[in-house]
């Protein structure tokens, strides 16, 4: 039998409610409530994290090829037989991206033309993002179709099955500087046949056109290209594709997987959940002052318990062990009713979505909610971990 924890417990729980009960009361609500937000919004952050992962998968290949030395590169340098020999590949598109000035009538605007080929409508999902037109890039007789983010075809005021074509302007690869525009830039046009709306990222800065239309505007080589985007079958790992990839074209090239083409989007929002996660942790530093106080006022509350037990051989340190157990009591049913109402709280906007967004404001209606294990177990032992900490300082310093 514990006697001390045994004897911690009847303080608690025990006897008639008075003001330190309440205190103690209040400081376990503290704990609580903090233990609750910690789990609330590490779980906002995680659900926006997939969120927005999910909107990156709908472009993003699962893996990217492009060369090192160079802009752009011939496929044969790659060993395209070699790669599409690897077990697991799905798709192999051939990409073409180039920074150009896009006019449609009086409008005009600085956006990334990309070239694709014929297999890109298959590897991911533009084609079902483009809600205004279809996501055609040719016709059957070859004429140049292009498909516009909405912010694009916004600024633009670009209409679709008009009759207006979109003038596409880029700049020419020479070692000549020139001010006459004439020989500064290739002109071409493509007829607009769909807007796409996937993310403000992607929506501001693509326009899509057949590859072999941007190789011929560019002036690239008829294999030339600026990267290649490979999708794998589901049930591979796209790390060891790549691995094995990087094997066959060697070191001029590297390859990318979907957190490596948006490193600096991830590392954002990774430092962005621990900056919240650690202010919290401070404002809960803050919060475990009410335990303190709560102990204390237990301590001169019990002074006479403290002198009888003295009197009956009990030492300095079994009385310590009574109220330094009395504030990890505190500390843990606090912890755990925080985590069991925070969880409940993320369940219920799982289903139920109780805080929505503004009608139109986002692509989903309300806010996400991913529950991960780590992040409770993490928010477990950092709560518990101050509280013990802040249930000793005031007993060593009070009872001598």
């Amino acid at each position: 039998m514990n006697l001390p924890l045994e004897i911690s417990k009847k303080y608690l729980f025990g006897g008639k409610l008075n003001l330190v009960n309440i205190i103690s009361i209040i400081s376990m609500l503290g704990v609580a409530g903090m233990t609750c937000a910690l789990v609330v919004i590490l779980s906002v952050f995680n659900g926006f994290d997939v969120v927005v992962s999910g909107l990156m998968n709908q472009v993003d290949p699962d893996l990217k090829i492009e060369s090192i030395k160079g802009k752009s590169f011939l496929i044969d340098s790659l060993k395209k037989s070699e790669i599409l020999k690897i077990e697991g590949l799905k798709y192999f598109v051939e990409s073409i991206e180039e920074t150009s000035l896009f006019q449609y009538e009086k409008h005009q605007n600085i956006s990334v033309m990309k070239g694709v080929d014929s297999n890109y409508v298959f590897s991911n999902g533009v084609a079902d993002a483009t809600f205004v037109g279809e996501f055609v890039l040719e016709d059957e007789l070859n004429n140049p179709y292009c498909v516009l983010g909405s912010d694009i075809a916004s600024k633009l005021d670009v209409m679709i099955n008009g009759f207006t074509y979109l003038k596409i302007y880029v700049p020419i690869r020479t070692d000549k500087i020139t001010l006459i525009p004439e020989e500064a830039f290739r002109r071409s046009l493509a007829l607009p046949s769909g807007i796409f709306h996937i993310h403000q990222d992607y929506d501001s800065k693509f326009v899509y056109v057949n590859i072999n239309f941007a190789r011929q505007l560019l002036g690239y080589a008829k294999n030339e290209v600026n990267s290649v985007e490979i999708t794998c079958l589901p049930n591979y790992n796209p790390d060891k594709i790549a691995t094995q990839i990087q094997n066959v074209i060697g070191e001029d090239f590297t390859i990318k997987n979907r957190y490596q083409q948006q490193d600096l989007l991830y590392k954002i929002m990774k430092s962005e959940k621990f900056s919240i996660f650690v202010m919290l942790s401070f404002i809960l530093i803050i919060a475990s002052f009410n335990i303190v106080g709560a102990l204390t006022m237990l301590i001169i509350d019990k002074k006479n318990d403290i002198e009888t037990l003295t009197h009956l051989g009990a030492t300095t340190e079994f009385i310590r062990k009574i109220f330094i157990n009395t504030g990890r009591l505190i500390t843990i049913i606090g912890a755990f009713v925080g985590v069991f109402f925070g969880l409940v709280l993320c369940l219920l906007q799982q289903h139920f979505g109780l805080i929505s967004f503004p009608e139109g404001s986002f692509i989903i209606d309300s806010y996400p909610v991913d529950i991960r294990f780590w992040d409770i177990i993490l928010t477990i032992v950092i709560v518990i971990s101050i509280g013990f900490v802040a249930s000793v300082i005031p007993v060593k310093k009070t009872i001598k």
